[in-house]
């Protein structure tokens, strides 16, 4: 147990420094790229922690639990889906470029696994893991301003430092921007690591609004409406909330500092978020931060503050649960004129292809990565993609459940859906003690969702959500909740 456990953490740190800053030639195939380094890191990790369970099953036997069988299962969908793919090599490697296919989901089951049966993590770990994405949000803030560091920097506005397209930072940011808001909320108040992780989430922050995609504002909604029901519940934790909104203000803030600096120096077309920065959106939250953060503390906490605090919690579920049914109520009856251009168009035809769909495709799917061989596989749709994108080939479509919809099948959905949830309420059970560790494992995953509602599966974000998935699976079922405390 102890060796596979210096594996994973070995694991951790090298996917976190390499697999985001690798290149080999520049911006060309650099999805490919990365791919090609994910695989002979994680290929070789697993196969020494592989060795290692089976050391353990000559010397003890198999252990029985709930989560292996569980793996199982999705390992038998998996080849299930693999052997009725309509193009086997492409399911098995995966799209050239994308390489989201069986051997790649496999991998990064196979992690999210192993990370469930536990890890060291301590101060030095936390350092390396986070470090990297703290200094490519540097790199991404100044060249979106006029400042090329990297050789291939300013090349083309829509790829980022050494990530690439904006869609693929901000499906890195849908991890990694929550892990450290949610370390930050989970420090003691005005201490080291307190201010540590604050200074992280304004840098990370301020590359979020800066980057260009509109799917970050996703991962905003994602983290500080967790955010708000996990601090409902009790006073300390309200006010690390409302520091945190005075953070995203700050982050905000120093944006539109830096709009006013280098007028006419940004280089991406205008996005909502820069809109929010440029509309002075960075002094409402401080203002509204600092006001909430004086009221809650002159508030008195008495012995019932935590039954007050589930009942402010059970009010504001049904609240977000009126919201989100109001949110797809107005997408179903307005779907028409959303979906004329870009995302709309490309969901509209996804559906089409899903009624299309034999029987039993429509449970089992056409397989991994081979979206763009069955969408252009009919002569009509096809002529009807290509005057739609040209020749810009249509690989997916632009959600993971609308993509693993045709890819997986209705049992695909069902799997990624049962896992997500199944974890975040394993989490959501979890005790006080926990609470800190718990949260800090459900703000990715729940950002990782809501961002991939409009986005895609890729190399840089989905083998970290996998992980967390497993890291949450530990802390829920460990009874240790060390993860929390980074010390």
């Amino acid at each position: 147990m102890q060796y596979r456990k210096i594996l994973l953490t070995f694991y951790l740190i090298m996917l976190s420094t390499i697999l985001p800053i690798y290149m080999k030639d520049g911006y060309y195939m650099l999805g490919e790229e990365k791919w090609n380094i994910y695989m002979i890191i994680s290929a070789a990790i697993a196969g020494l922690i592989i060795f290692a369970y089976i050391s353990e099953f000559i010397e003890k036997g198999v252990e029985k639990s709930e989560i292996r069988n569980l793996f199982k299962v999705f390992l038998c969908l998996n080849l299930i889906n693999l052997a009725v793919s309509i193009d086997h090599k492409v399911s098995f490697w995966g799209l050239e470029g994308w390489r989201t296919g069986f051997i790649t989901f496999i991998l990064m089951m196979f992690f999210c696994f192993v990370y469930s049966e536990g890890i060291v993590i301590n101060g030095y770990l936390l350092a390396a893991i986070f470090l990297t994405p703290f200094v490519i949000a540097i790199l991404v803030i100044t060249e979106r301003f006029g400042v090329n560091i990297l050789s291939v920097s300013g090349t083309d506005p829509s790829f980022l430092a050494c990530v690439g397209n904006i869609n693929w930072y901000a499906g890195y940011l849908s991890i990694f921007a929550p892990l450290g808001i949610g370390f930050a909320v989970t420090r003691e108040l005005f201490g080291k690591q307190f201010y540590f992780w604050s200074f992280y989430s304004v840098v990370v922050l301020m590359a979020l609004f800066v980057q260009g995609s509109d799917s970050a504002l996703l991962t905003l909604i994602g983290t500080y409406g967790l955010l708000i029901w996990y601090c409902l519940y009790e006073k300390e934790r309200l006010q690390a909330l409302m520091i945190q909104l005075f953070v995203l203000g700050l982050a905000m803030f120093e944006v539109k500092i830096l709009l006013g600096i280098f007028p006419g120096k940004y280089t991406y077309s205008d996005n909502i978020l820069i809109k929010i920065c440029d509309m002075n959106g960075g002094i409402f939250f401080m203002t509204v931060g600092l006001l909430l953060y004086m009221i809650v503390s002159l508030s008195k906490e008495s012995e019932e503050s935590s039954l007050r605090g589930e009942k402010y919690r059970k009010i504001y579920k049904t609240f977000v649960c009126i919201i989100a049914t109001l949110g797809l109520a107005y997408v179903i009856v307005r779907f028409d004129d959303l979906a004329g251009n870009g995302r709309g168009t490309i969901w509209r035809i996804t559906l089409d292809m899903y009624k299309e769909l034999p029987s039993f495709r429509k449970v089992v799917g056409v397989g991994r990565d081979c979206f763009s061989a069955y969408a252009y596989s009919k002569p009509v749709r096809a002529e009807l993609l290509i005057n739609e994108f040209g020749e810009n080939r249509l690989t997916n479509a632009h959600s993971i459940f609308l993509t693993e919809l045709i890819e997986g099948g209705l049992a695909g959905l069902v799997g990624m859906l049962f896992i997500a949830f199944y974890v975040l309420a394993s989490l959501k059970k979890c005790d006080k003690e926990k609470g800190p560790a718990a949260i800090i494992c459900a703000l990715p995953i729940v950002s990782y969702y809501l961002n991939g509602m409009v986005s895609f599966s890729q190399v840089l974000s989905t083998p970290y959500a996998f992980i967390c998935l497993g890291l949450g699976l530990y802390i829920a079922n460990s009874g240790e909740s060390q993860v929390g405390n980074g010390d």
